[in-house]
């Protein structure tokens, strides 16, 4: 752990309002909460699976795997070789959007709108915290002592 990129994070991150009255109290579990606490959602991965049971419990799979539009060919081929879409990677994220707004804009798949969209692109949400953002990993309160005090106990 970088304890001085630690300490930049609880001094000056957007959470250094909240985090400043337990800086001053010195209480390193609720800062290490804090910063631990799952609060930012980010792109992770989504099973092709889940995407068809979904497509399937609203009553639109059939008629996307059997319209023969340009948009629906293409949906159920990438739902045939991609097993997993990773949303975390832009590019990926990028075209399946644009498949699904696709969708969205296909005459022949009436029933599928922006908020089926929605649906399936929340599928891939996760929730990380901000240290987790920041460094990859969660804090401890051993982290936060090192990064705010000496070894003798004084602030840094």
């Amino acid at each position: 752990m970088d304890y001085n990129a630690l300490k930049t994070e609880i001094e000056t991150g957007p959470l250094s309002t909240t985090l400043a009255p337990m800086v001053l109290a010195g209480n390193d579990g609720g800062i290490a909460d804090a910063l631990n606490a799952e609060t930012i959602t980010v792109k992770g991965k989504v099973d092709t699976a889940y995407i068809r049971q979904y497509l399937m419990l609203v009553d639109m799979l059939i008629a996307i795997e059997t319209a023969q539009t340009p948009t629906c060919i293409a949906v159920k081929r990438a739902m045939d070789i991609f097993p997993v879409f990773d949303l975390s990677d832009p590019t990926i994220l990028w075209k399946f959007t644009q498949m699904l707004d696709g969708l969205v804009a296909d005459m022949l798949v009436p029933a599928f709108t922006v908020e089926h969209k929605g649906t399936i692109l929340s599928m891939a949400d996760k929730m990380i915290s901000r240290a987790e953002h920041v460094f990859g990993q969660s804090v401890s309160v051993t982290d936060i002592a090192m990064s705010l005090r000496n070894d003798d106990g004084s602030p840094k």
